[in-house]
């Protein structure tokens, strides 16, 4: 009985001593909630004519691969509730308009409780624009005669407003050319008025240095386009993106690639 007690005593006397080790066991849930914190930025609207919107709501935004997404406010404004610390790629949208991403964002802990995005995206409304006709000539006899060949190229679609608008065109040495499908493709600003057309002037040069050889039949497409620098490459099909295309394209044209 005595030596029961004394075991009792030692172990009573060892737990009260200050081992120096204040920590305290933190369960796996409470640590969760820690590692974690808001990711905001903010997503501008644009009409097609450059103008910013009033109301720039409803465009989604979501983190890639998986379902956490979140709706912008009037202001543009968009916050993504506690998310775990890590590296996300972001992916915005709306019904009517261009879609976008941010790649690589780093969101870890900071003297802030929040990763703020401070660059602001942006978003157009896409072209309305439909190309019906795509003009292409050869470069007349008088600026053959100097030395220089090549087509002038003509976009010519229906603009109430008479305000400039943008126009892509898309090549390929392929009939099927599309905006999925070219070899090189460029874009251009244009009246779109068929008692005026632009006349953009592109030599046997510029497209030689595209990558087209002389004599070679080269396809071209136009597309309605926004004022934006809006194209961007998705990483994981390695292509280039252009978000606010017309979904409403010339009819394809050809011409043989002129030089001496």
């Amino acid at each position: 009985m005595k030596k029961t007690f004394a075991f009792l005593l030692v172990l009573a006397i060892g737990c009260g001593k200050d081992s120096g080790n204040h920590s305290i066991a933190v369960p796996d849930v409470v640590l969760a909630q820690q590692n974690r914190a808001n990711i905001q930025g903010m997503i501008l609207l644009y009409d097609e004519d450059g103008n910013r919107q009033t109301d720039m709501s409803g465009a989604t935004v979501s983190i890639d691969n998986s379902t956490v997404s979140t709706k912008t406010g009037a202001d543009g404004k968009w916050t993504l509730d506690s998310i775990p610390y890590g590296t996300y790629d972001i992916s915005y949208s709306k019904q009517g308009y261009g879609t976008g991403k941010i790649m690589g964002i780093y969101h870890a802990a900071t003297n802030h409780a929040t990763t703020i995005i401070s660059n602001s995206e942006s978003m157009a409304v896409n072209s309305s624009i439909a190309v019906s006709n795509l003009v292409v000539t050869p470069f007349n006899a008088a600026i053959q005669a100097a030395g220089v060949t090549g087509v002038h190229i003509d976009p010519v679609f229906n603009n109430p407003s008479g305000k400039d608008k943008y126009v892509r065109l898309f090549f390929s040495d392929n009939a099927n050319v599309s905006s999925n499908n070219y070899l090189a493709e460029e874009k251009i600003r244009s009246n779109g008025a068929s008692t005026q057309l632009n006349d953009f002037n592109l030599t046997t040069r510029f497209f030689e240095n595209l990558g087209f050889k002389k004599g070679q039949t080269i396809y071209v497409k136009a597309y309605g386009d926004s004022f934006l620098a809006d194209n961007y490459t998705d990483p994981i099909t390695n292509t280039t993106i252009f978000p606010s295309l017309s979904t409403k394209p010339s009819a394809t044209m050809n011409f043989v690639l002129a030089g001496k």
